[in-house]
């Protein structure tokens, strides 16, 4: 790494944190989408596409953000699905955490529950548990912000793209007219402190429904169990995990099928009315982890009570993020970007918001005639931009889319 690189101009400030703790907030993909997988036709990367994306420098040397927007969202309107954006990564060093506010035009905070979630995504790298693009963060409402120690952190490089997958919405009675997501990392680079991070960690996920696909399930009445089983690509240490669960959740827990243990088990936080307002997360630094091991199989398990007589579409997820060791000296498997779980995978994250139906628990079919896309006013000019260092004050119109306590043991 080129302890030179500092954050490029046109970039703006950010505060705490990274880590892809907490996992959920992955977007339903009709299956149609991902049916034709053995072509092994890896679709072009939006690159350019910035008229919804900043990435802004304050002058610190140790923080950047990303700024998402600026969407319209009306009172009580549907969710809002960003165009897919296309970031360069700003430095060379290591990423240590990150934190979300919401804000409007002026820099004045909104409601966090205005974000839906946001995915950032390494197009170049495989996830742990799959052979698919891996997400560096993924957070949603129940994550706002996490972090790492300084001797732990997840390695980057200058000017390698990145996917900015986004979905908002409004809950409230009122009308949000410019909403923004800033999403503040911060970072060290090799050699500029007193000590380098010890430890390369890496954001995995595991997803009941698997890696490619629809990630949310009908609910049926009374007692359910939904799974999934994978094996990771090298040996690590699971440092840190959390999750994302919807209503009705009892717990979501992670097995090691091969020993027969539970290495981790959460059940969710739940308000007074009775919803599911977050998932705790486990941070497992401070004993060294969890040991993963290649050779093991590995299983995400969601339960769930639906107390009505009726199946719920859409209401049931289950997926836990998280952030695993892994050796500097270990080799991770070349990424073949023909491999069908790859293909799909990056097909369906660059196709969802323009021909996709969410069906997030949304009511289904219905889902598609409540979404709406945002496009800014001159779009065209913002997305040959291919620095996206513009202002970021477009004013968007909306179009309706087309198709669319922990326990550790």
């Amino acid at each position: 790494m080129d302890s030179r690189s500092k954050v490029g101009p046109g970039a703006r400030r950010a505060t705490a944190a990274l880590v892809a703790l907490v996992a959920g907030v992955f977007t339903a993909a009709p299956l149609a989408v991902a049916q034709d997988r053995s072509a092994g036709v890896t679709p072009e990367l939006p690159l350019g596409s910035t008229a919804f994306v900043a990435v802004e420098d304050n002058g610190s040397d140790d923080y950047f953000e990303v700024v998402v927007g600026p969407v319209a969202l009306p009172e009580g309107g549907a969710h809002v699905r960003l165009p897919i954006q296309m970031i360069d990564m700003p430095v060379d060093g290591w990423l240590h955490g990150f934190e979300i506010v919401m804000t409007d035009g002026e820099g004045n905070e909104l409601p966090s529950r205005l974000l839906h979630h946001i995915n950032f995504i390494d197009p170049n790298h495989r996830e742990l548990f799959a052979s698919i693009p891996r997400r560096i963060m993924a957070a949603g409402q129940e994550t706002s912000s996490e972090s790492m120690p300084w001797f732990l952190g997840y390695p980057v490089e200058a000017n390698q793209p990145i996917i900015v997958s986004s979905m908002f919405g409004n809950e409230f009675p009122a009308d949000y007219p410019e909403v923004y997501a800033r999403v503040r990392f911060n970072y060290s680079q090799e050699g500029e402190g007193l000590f380098d991070p010890w430890f390369d960690v890496y954001p995995f996920y595991m997803d009941v429904m698997g890696p490619v696909g629809l990630k949310d399930f009908p609910l049926p009445p009374g007692k359910s169990t939904k799974s999934w089983e994978g094996t990771p690509a090298v040996d690590g240490r699971m440092l840190a995990l959390g999750g994302h669960v919807h209503d009705h959740a009892d717990e979501i827990r992670l097995e090691d099928v091969t020993t027969g243990k539970v290495l981790w088990r959460a059940e969710p936080i739940v308000s007074e009315s009775g919803q599911t307002v977050g998932l705790p997360v486990s941070k497992l630094w401070w004993k060294l982890g969890v040991k993963l091991q290649a050779e093991h199989t590995y299983r995400i398990v969601v339960e769930y009570t639906n107390p009505t007589d009726e199946t719920i579409a859409g209401g049931g997820m289950g997926a836990v993020g998280g952030v695993a060791w892994v050796s500097r000296k270990t080799e991770w498997p070349e990424l073949d970007k023909t491999d069908a779980q790859y293909v799909a995978d990056l097909t369906n994250t660059l196709e969802a918001p323009v021909k996709l139906a969410h069906g997030h628990g949304h009511g289904g079919d219905d889902a598609a005639a409540k979404m709406d896309m945002a496009e800014p006013v001159g779009a065209a000019e913002a997305a040959g931009d291919e620095h996206g260092e513009h202002e970021g004050h477009m004013s968007p119109a909306t179009e309706k889319a087309e198709a669319p306590a922990a326990h550790e043991h």
